[in-house]
């Protein structure tokens, strides 16, 4: 019977935890908080065999929580949870010494249950960061808002992906020559040539017919839509958008 203690200060997803690993069964649950503060003052008293924490919290985030933590119980398995996919995040989780970093959002169960069975087993990671370890995939972002531009590459390169800037589609063009390119996202409205036309041409290059392109634009007409469908897009995003959102979509037409 493996002992546990949930830190997180959503109570929504405490019970979800709660609800998950008492399905599983052979835990036993022996404490709650709702802050890192929190957490190490029950490890006072209190020692359990697995802490599933939370990473972005009030008071002492979860990555100080660990470290100080592992000075009391140097043997205690910490396993991350998080909506957060930040490359810097799960870097500096584990290099304070955590076992796993899970995506909340993420069908986690069957890593739980490794986890339950072996917690000694591996660093454990949700499947769609499982992926992203083992190589780096190159993303071309095409946007003529310079700000836009930088804010999305930004955040594909905290998620741990490579990428690439194009200021219109002529641009983009030109970098499909030469190099490998994984996922193209692209604005609708740009000048020299709009996004439409850029993916015309990129479907023309032999090795770039089968390529994720995921549109994303403040454009809200039907017919664009549909003629973005007959082009062969992959995803439509409407500006402005989710980052969490944008991520998880990115990483499920990576998969």
């Amino acid at each position: 019977m493996k002992k546990i203690i949930l830190v997180d200060d959503k109570v929504v997803y405490i019970n979800a935890i709660r609800s998950l690993l008492q399905k599983l069964g052979n835990v036993e649950i022996i404490a709650e908080a709702q802050s890192g503060k929190e957490f190490l003052e029950i490890l006072e008293t209190k020692k359990p065999d697995i802490v599933f924490m939370d990473i972005a919290m009030p008071d002492m985030d979860g990555i100080e929580a660990t470290k100080k933590a592992l000075k009391i119980h140097k043997d205690l398995i910490i396993i991350g949870l998080s909506l957060h996919e930040k490359q810097n995040y799960i870097t500096d989780l584990i290099k304070a010494g955590a076992k796993g970093y899970l995506l909340k959002l993420s069908n986690n169960i069957n890593i739980f249950s490794e986890i339950i069975e072996n917690p000694n087993k591996k660093i454990f990671y949700s499947k769609e960061l499982e992926a992203k370890k083992d190589a780096k995939k190159i993303i071309l972002v095409a946007d003529d808002f310079r700000n836009t531009l930088d804010l999305i590459a930004h955040t594909l390169n905290e998620a741990g992906y490579k990428t690439l800037k194009a200021i219109d589609g002529k641009d983009a063009v030109r970098q499909f020559n030469g190099q490998q390119i994984d996922f193209l996202i692209t604005d609708l409205h740009m000048p020299r040539m709009n996004g439409f036309e850029l993916i015309e041409q990129v479907k023309l290059i032999d090795q770039y017919k089968k390529i994720p392109i995921l549109m994303l634009t403040t454009e809200v007409s039907s017919e664009k839509k549909q003629r973005a469908k007959e082009l062969g897009i992959t995803g439509w995003i409407q500006k402005p958008f989710v980052i969490y959102k944008f991520l998880k979509i990115i990483s499920k037409i990576m998969k």
